[in-house]
């Protein structure tokens, strides 16, 4: 049974029907989930779309934020202490436009063009209809640029000025005033970031001139400088039409230097020119597509919703090993600008198998943060070891809600999958040298300080008191997710710890035994491994006498409430079986599906991808496909009602991996590449590029036979099914079993 999972059709979705572009006018421009959805970025700017109120935080910067303070009534040792909040900018991206003195536009359309990677939005101002061009360069990373177009002879009649609005809620001198939510609203959502009573921004300088605007903004806690600055180039009359060119320049460092790198990069993106820029978006993009590629000829609105979760994903994560990549990435201000396991478990895999480069920055980052994690554990009680933080932006545990947020152990062995999944799928050992085996020995050494071998289960290693993925259990023990994830790391721990000379041989056997004997808790009853030792032994929830006002359950219904009851927000157990399916035989995955469907009630977004593909891999195609609509459309149909909050990274990422590591059975096995493929109903063929070891391999699955092409580099071991091949000049042809 499928509890409250939303109707997803893509012949509802509003935005045309061609794959390369979202197309808005009309009501569609009201809907509240447009200003994400077109969202702009480059893994350091990110702009939100056309459709918010005036002075709405609008531009982000990738792991720019503030230290806040978490007040605490009744604290314990070991809490955090301060939360990274990432806040809204200064806004230089909107200049001001009038017509004959007349300065309110109309949106009239508003075009995403995801082939090369910019927005065009159509206005209508005093009379006269201009379109405003905007680019976030992917090859500059501060810069944004804007090309306003009007008919050439009203040219006379337009006045643009840049101008750059400060930060929300801050004030020219000063800081102003925000309020914080209030939590005994009947509409909170903790989700959201909390207010500020008083703003953290503090005004350097701001100043504006013929033809430029400039202002520098500081956060006084954690010591981020941020530098705007907008110039427009004098007016040219080209093919019939008055253009107006605009260069934004953004920069943040924590010394003065902002605003010399600001200036800086502003020159040279004027001496180069919008033209040119947009050359360079085009080409860049060109080249993401052709890494990246995604078809599915019959059905185009599912092909746009897919392309544009690879769209947005890629303008989100950070490319320069300094971020990673927020649940909401840069698009609006839910979960505070947080980095959450999600970045490693969903996101990153499928840039392992598309743009490996910006998997191994995303690593990188991850990296940087050992020392931190270190002290984490230490703070947590761990004598050795490391333990990542359940929710960071500047490496720091920023979680005030233990039970469902510091207890997630998990959080390290899903690193350990991040890492283990890049090495697989590229070959490239190096980060493993450059500071990826001590993550992984030091990530390792947790599960041997927080849990035991048991002689009274027959020495069987077990781990209590965590919570798994699955929010709605909180602190139970045996996790079935955290101890077969925890195996896992270990094996992969023991083996490249001892490599590097990280671990000896007494501790690698150690390892060795608590991955061997780790307990996984199983009902011999009901044929399936339990999520937890103690979930079917807990009061099923109500689900008869809930209306569906009170979902999601967290919004209406205290955590111990919940967690005395059989319910899931997402069953982890079912992102076990779609993450390790090998673990388990084809009928013990039917049943446990059947199971776990029947208790949860996807109040997460990364529920029914995880759903999707663990149907995929139990032959279940029409179940898949209704979960896998879920995941695509959550946030261009706003399924969950809360897209405005930013878009969901990682169910965009499910849209895509429920299709390739799903349907398409994508898997690495030693050195070959290998499909288990399933025919995706009611949308004809799918095809896709990955990437694997070097090479690009473009799939194609249809109804009675996929086919693997090499489009570029060194033959590849294959295995399709259980039939082994390699895959060189000549495409292969297999039937589907």
């Amino acid at each position: 049974m499928r509890r409250h999972l939303p109707q997803a059709l893509f012949e509802d979705l509003p935005f045309g029907e061609d794959p390369w572009r979202l197309v808005a006018a009309g009501g569609v421009l009201a809907r509240p989930q447009l200003p994400p959805v077109m969202a702009l970025g480059n893994g350091f700017i990110g702009v939100r779309g056309p459709g918010d109120k005036p002075g709405a935080p609008r531009v982000y910067l990738n792991g720019v934020y503030e230290r806040v303070p978490i007040p605490y009534h009744e604290a314990a040792f070991g809490y955090a202490r301060e939360s990274d909040t990432r806040l809204a900018v200064a806004d230089a991206t909107r200049p001001g436009i009038s017509v004959d003195g007349e300065g309110e536009a109309v949106l009239v359309r508003a075009e995403l063009d995801m082939a090369r990677g910019g927005r065009i939005e159509t206005v209508e101002i005093g009379g006269v209809t201009l379109t405003i061009e905007t680019l976030v360069s992917m090859h500059r990373p501060g810069i944004v640029a804007l090309r306003i177009a009007a008919p050439a002879d009203v040219a006379g009649r337009i006045q643009v000025v840049p101008h750059v609005s400060p930060p929300p809620d801050a004030g020219e001198e000063t800081a102003g005033t925000a309020h914080a939510p209030d939590p005994t609203d009947p509409t909170y959502d903790p989700r959201l970031a909390p207010g500020f009573v008083e703003s953290p921004w503090r005004a350097v300088s701001a100043e504006a001139g013929d033809g430029f605007a400039r202002r520098v903004d500081r956060l006084a806690a954690s010591g981020f400088t941020v530098a705007a600055l907008a110039a427009l180039a004098p007016v040219a009359i080209r093919d019939g039409r008055a253009l107006f060119d605009m260069i934004v320049s953004y920069a943040a460092t924590r010394d003065d230097t902002a605003p010399i790198e600001a200036r800086a990069a502003l020159a040279h993106a004027q001496a180069a020119g919008f033209d040119a820029l947009a050359r360079e978006q085009a080409d860049w993009f060109a080249a993401h597509w052709e890494a990246s590629a995604i078809a599915l000829p019959a059905a185009p609105r599912a092909e746009q919703a897919v392309r544009h979760a690879l769209f947005e994903l890629v303008q989100a994560a950070g490319r320069d090993g300094r971020t990673s990549i927020g649940a909401k990435g840069q698009t609006g201000e839910g979960y505070e600008g947080h980095v959450f396991w999600d970045a490693d478990l969903y996101v990153l895999p499928v840039f392992a198998f598309t743009r490996p480069d910006i998997a191994r920055a995303m690593l990188a980052w991850r990296i940087a943060g050992l020392e931190a994690a270190r002290e984490n554990a230490r703070a947590m009680g761990q004598r050795r070891g490391a333990l990542y933080p359940w929710r960071t932006i500047g490496g720091r545990e920023c979680s005030s809600f233990f039970p469902a947020g510091s207890a997630q152990y998990h959080i390290n062995a899903d690193i350990a999958f991040a890492l283990q999944t890049y090495v697989e799928a590229t070959g490239d050992r190096t980060i493993l040298t450059e500071g990826g085996a001590a993550m992984l020995v030091e990530t390792a050494r947790i599960w041997l300080e927080i849990g035991f071998h048991d002689p009274a289960r027959g020495d069987a290693f077990i781990i209590n008191r965590v919570t798994g993925p699955d929010e709605y259990s909180a602190i139970v023990d045996n996790n079935l997710y955290t101890n077969m994830m925890a195996a896992r790391h270990l094996r992969f721990a023991a083996r490249e710890g001892a490599t590097a000379g990280l671990v000896d041989a007494q501790e690698a056997a150690r390892m060795r035994r608590a991955a061997d004997m780790m307990l996984l808790p199983h009902d011999a009853a009901r044929g399936i491994y339990l999520q937890d030792e103690g979930f079917f032994g807990k009061q099923p929830w109500p689900f008869e006498a809930t209306p569906r006002s009170a979902y999601p359950l967290l919004l209406h219904h205290h955590p111990l409430l919940i967690y005395r009851h059989q319910v899931a927000k997402q069953a982890d157990a079912v992102l076990a079986i779609a993450l390790m399916p090998e673990r388990f035989d084809a009928d013990t995955r039917r049943r446990m599906l059947d199971a776990y469907e029947a208790v949860t009630v996807h109040d997460s977004t990364l529920s029914a991808s995880a759903f999707a593909t663990a149907a995929a891999r139990c032959g279940e195609g029409a179940r898949a496909a209704e979960y896998w609509r879920v995941a695509a459309l959550t946030d261009l149909a706003d399924l969950f009602g809360n897209s405005d909050h930013g878009l969901h990274m990682a169910a965009l990422a499910g849209s895509w991996s429920a299709l390739v590591m799903g349907f398409a059975g994508l898997h690495v096995e030693g050195e070959r590449l290998c499909f288990d493929p399933l025919p995706l109903p009611g949308s004809g063929p799918c095809s896709f590029t990955v990437a694997f070891r070097g090479s690009r391999i473009a799939v194609t699955i249809e109804a009675a036979q996929a086919r693997y092409a090499l489009e570029d580099g060194d033959p590849v071991a294959l295995r399709h099914g259980g039939t082994d091949a390699v895959l060189g000049p000549q495409p292969l042809r297999m039937p589907l079993a």
